[in-house]
């Protein structure tokens, strides 16, 4: 092992970890909102396209928004699997 790659190795580590630690800190709070942000959203969408409350409800934006919170935390997860390698 040169010089080099163990001072890329350790410079890594030190970004890495500390990132990492954040992320999983703060870990629970961002499943729940987005988990309730997902649920929650596409049942008011659903429920609002449906009831014909207003003549321009934005059921597919408010569709993808709900979605996105459930793909953000996808990546989230991912993000954290990758950091923890």
């Amino acid at each position: 092992m040169n010089i080099q790659s163990a001072t890329g190795r350790l410079f890594w580590n030190a970004i890495r970890i500390p990132v990492l630690g954040v992320l999983v800190l703060i870990g629970p709070v961002v499943r729940i909102v987005c988990s309730w942000g997902l649920i929650l959203g596409v049942i008011a969408s659903v429920v609002f396209e449906v009831s014909a409350v207003g003549p321009r409800f934005p059921f597919l934006m408010m569709l993808g928004v709900s979605l996105g919170f459930g793909a953000f935390l996808v990546l989230y997860e991912g993000l954290i699997a990758l950091l923890s390698n």
